[in-house]
């Protein structure tokens, strides 16, 4: 699920602009905003990558060659979450 850079500030900028647009904060820097908003989700994707992963190497041991169903990585997904104390 590898998310690029771009695409992190792309939504980080959609997000600040909605914010300041709506009137629910208001940033001094908008830029300073952005950053910030961009390091919070590349920290959020990074973390869903890293369980998504936990959660296909347990799969793949457990199953062998096959691949999981999307139900499958997804249930897996939630426990290796619940263990990490994130929520997905």
């Amino acid at each position: 699920m590898a998310t690029s850079i771009k695409q992190i500030e792309f939504l980080a900028r959609a997000i600040v602009n909605r914010l300041e647009d709506r009137g629910l904060v208001e940033f001094g820097d908008a830029e300073a905003g952005i950053q910030v908003v961009a390091r919070t989700l590349g920290e959020s994707f990074a973390a869903v990558d890293a369980v998504e992963q936990e959660a296909r190497n347990r799969l793949a041991r457990a199953n062998g060659d096959r691949d999981p169903s999307d139900s499958e990585l997804a249930d897996e997904m939630r426990r290796v979450a619940a263990e990490r104390n994130l929520m997905l």
